[in-house]
């Protein structure tokens, strides 16, 4: 692929054609930067395992474009609210019905869905200029199919994201827990309670911590920054940042461990039991919680 003036003359009667069909005039969407989003597909498109760029290969592939979905996410993405209109109407039902299929909890669908669906609508960086996921849509699946992949791919990460942070609290050492206790069988009724306890104590021990605590730990296991990015945004040193993490870590423990024997009664092998239940099959979102913690 060349530079985008070129692209732009070669392919004018092509992307004049797929900007008719698209509709996009009907969402104000204007006509370069549509045209851009086509050259961003294409690059994309053939810079992938050196693909060859000939001219009749790059306009068979302008043309196998969703383009009336691409001019829709682009419209959205740069806030247009007609578009958002038909983006609701059209795809709403849809985020959630793949929510819930791949959640399969009604609960964790909504909060999901709608997290998504914020995300989706945008926010402003320090320039004033819009950011939406919508931008990485390409118009090279239907925007449905698209839609489904980055749901599943946020439960994915959320279930990752959450597991390291438990994992790095490692609150079965922290507590003490008698390495003989009894573990129930997989089959244990008091599975699901058990994990909800902990995901309870550990909103509640989260929610008492400085802001600029929780601030750290979002960096570091919600954003999966490193140490040293983390550093650079909160002003601290990279050896600053692991021991407030540390500090942080072991504050987490102690309290967590308070809730659950003064607020729920559990005794030492049943918050063993909390842990190693929450390890394969843990509910918490701790974006969400991090984010509302006041």
């Amino acid at each position: 692929m060349g530079p985008l003036p070129q692209f732009l003359s070669s392919f004018s009667d092509t992307i004049s054609q797929l900007y008719d069909r698209s509709d996009g005039a009907r969402w104000n969407l204007d006509r370069a930067r549509f045209a851009q989003a086509l050259y961003q597909a294409a690059a994309r498109k053939f810079a992938e395992n050196g693909a060859s760029a000939n001219p009749d290969t790059v306009a068979a592939f302008l043309e196998s474009l969703h383009v009336q979905d691409l001019a829709l996410a682009l419209a959205c993405s740069e806030g247009n609210e007609a578009s958002w209109r038909e983006f609701d109407l059209k795809f709403r039902p849809a985020i959630e019905g793949f929510a819930r299929a791949i959640t399969r909890d009604d609960q964790r669908a909504r909060e999901l869905a709608d997290c998504l669906y914020a995300d989706l609508f945008g926010l402003t960086n320090d320039g004033g200029r819009r950011r939406s996921p919508l931008e990485h849509y390409h118009g090279r699946s239907p925007l449905g199919g698209w839609l489904r992949v980055v749901i599943a791919r946020r439960d994915a990460d959320a279930w990752r994201m959450n597991h390291r942070m438990l994992s790095s609290i490692d609150l079965d050492s922290a507590l003490a827990v008698d390495a003989n206790h009894t573990i129930a069988e997989p089959d244990d009724p008091e599975r699901t309670r058990y994990v909800a306890l902990l995901a309870g104590a550990l909103q509640k021990t989260l929610c008492t911590l400085a802001a600029r605590d929780r601030l750290r730990l979002s960096y570091y296991y919600v954003q999966e920054l490193t140490l040293a990015e983390t550093g650079t945004l909160l002003g601290e040193h990279e050896s600053t940042v692991s021991r407030n993490l540390t500090r942080t870590r072991d504050e987490i423990k102690l309290e967590v461990s308070r809730v659950l024997k003064r607020e729920y009664r559990l005794s030492d092998d049943q918050i063993g039991l909390c842990f190693e239940y929450a390890i394969g099959d843990w509910p918490f979102d701790l974006a969400r919680v991090l984010a509302q913690a006041k």
